[in-house]
């Protein structure tokens, strides 16, 4: 019987679907390396992998030598050893859209909470005023699927939107501008764009000197987006107004331990596509493409 590798916390709505048509499903226990998972399942039987965030190296891959897929539950690959993956001849799906609204509604929260100085109880009150969001100016740093649903979330905050995006597109809403002029004109700036070499930390030390005093800076895309040590430094020094992020680049662990004592400082650990409704759609979509790749079908959105 064919077995499915599952990585991470999937929901059983798709991997239900999966045992309905023949597969057997694996759960990985996360205690558990790949290599000490052959314990427990036979990794020669592996058909498929469903991987959230977790990472699959090069020689990760080779511990699975009759696999033919790569489900990705979500969107950003960089977790992947994609040119491995090709090497080998293994198919890559994802899922993009299907996250996009529990995301840009997380986003509009960090919004709300850094603008208002929301708190909880016993936590040090800060002592400044909160600020409106209506008729501010908000910036994009990208405009995917996800920017795109925050955008319309803002418009009845009546908020002018300047848009950055390296491939210039028509835009619904907002203006398109040069990264530049998005950090200096900015009361609130959002990331929205994947990890690549070219955008990792593209919020630095000399971005953050563009950006006014008073603005918010907000990350629920990926942690290597923004320089973990000038994140600390320009909320310490109250060079910007505060930051929220979803992700974070922890691989300096004593700085984000700094930045966590900050008042002006808001983390979730990665939920933001963690709503019931999107981790329910996003299994069942990772099961179609299984399916679909089972049966010879043309996959709904493939990688490469």
């Amino acid at each position: 019987m064919k077995t499915i590798y599952v990585v991470d916390n999937v929901n059983r709505a798709g991997l239900d679907i999966l045992e309905k048509n023949g597969f057997r499903v694996y759960e990985k226990n996360p205690s558990l390396s790949f290599s000490e998972s052959r314990q427990e399942t036979n990794l020669e039987d592996v058909f498929a992998i469903i991987i959230r965030a977790n990472r699959l190296t090069k020689s990760d891959l080779k511990l699975f030598p009759n696999l033919k897929l790569i489900v990705r539950h979500g969107v950003g690959v960089d977790n992947l050893p994609l040119q491995a993956l090709k090497a080998a001849g293994i198919g890559l799906t994802y899922t993009p859209g299907i996250n996009s609204s529990s995301v840009a509604e997380l986003t509009l929260g960090f919004m709300l909470l850094l603008s208002r100085h929301l708190q909880l109880l016993g936590t040090p009150k800060i002592e400044e005023d909160g600020t409106l969001i209506k008729q501010k100016t908000v910036g994009l740093i990208g405009y995917g699927e996800i920017a795109r649903r925050v955008a319309a979330l803002l418009q009845p905050f009546q908020v002018k939107l300047l848009v950055y995006n390296h491939r210039p597109k028509k835009l619904l809403y907002g203006e398109l501008v040069s990264l530049d002029t998005l950090l200096k004109k900015s009361d609130i700036i959002s990331l929205h764009i994947p990890a690549t070499a070219e955008t990792k930390n593209i919020i630095d030390d000399k971005a953050i000197r563009k950006m006014k005093k008073n603005a918010y800076l907000i990350n629920t895309a990926r942690g290597s987006l923004v320089n973990t040590t000038a994140l600390y430094n320009a909320l310490a020094s109250k060079q910007i107004a505060g930051a929220a992020v979803d992700t974070l680049d922890d691989s300096d662990s004593f700085t984000v331990e700094k930045l966590t004592k900050l008042t002006n400082f808001v983390a979730t650990p990665h939920i933001g596509a963690n709503t019931s409704e999107n981790l329910i759609s996003s299994s069942k979509r990772c099961a179609e493409e299984i399916l679909r790749f089972k049966n010879g079908q043309e996959p709904i959105c493939s990688y490469f």
